[in-house]
């Protein structure tokens, strides 16, 4: 079982639910920067690694305001009984409720960039699963309407991806 706290910095930490060993921690990693780090999301898990994005300093007005929260996603892995960083991406995702593709090898998520005109711009972002490092992110739109407030970024077999935003849903399709 694995869980985020409160603490500053924020950790993930890693428990046995086994009968013998329940309850007992096995791992703690603390992620992000003392201050600014905060999460309102379930870690996303596959084999033996944990994603937990960064939602610090996000509220529905601070963005409407056009304010940037704290950046960050990070990779956990769990082995021999240790936590260990694999890797912290700085994209912003204030709110989103990332999905990870074991099939594509990447962890999708929506993410605001900062931008000098004020344009509150919304991505679509894929992370590779392995560095961390960002494949391609792609424009939804801009504004409050583009949003997606904590909604979930679902894949169909078709593989066009779909997110709830303020304004209705959102589909992102290669091509089109």
């Amino acid at each position: 079982m694995a869980i985020t706290d409160n603490a500053d910095p924020m950790h993930v930490i890693v428990y046995r639910r086994d009968r013998r060993g329940g309850g007992r921690e096995v791992c703690r990693r603390s992620v992000f920067a003392a201050g600014s780090s905060a999460t309102d999301n379930s870690l996303v898990g596959f084999g033996r690694s944990l994603i937990v994005e960064n939602n610090n300093g996000y509220t529905f007005q601070t963005t409407e305001a056009g304010a940037i929260t704290a950046p960050g996603v990070a990779r956990v892995d769990v082995r021999k009984g240790r936590c260990r960083l694999a890797w912290t991406s700085s994209v912003i995702a204030p709110s989103g409720v990332p999905k990870a593709s074991l099939g594509s090898g990447l962890l999708y998520t929506y993410t605001r960039e900062p931008s000098g005109d004020g344009s509150r711009a919304w991505y679509f972002t894929a992370l590779d699963l392995d560095d961390g490092r960002t494949v391609f992110r792609r424009l939804t739109g801009a504004g409050t309407y583009w949003n997606d407030h904590y909604a979930p970024i679902s894949i169909g077999p078709d593989g066009v991806a779909y997110s709830g935003a303020v304004g209705g849903l959102v589909r992102i399709a290669d091509g089109g």
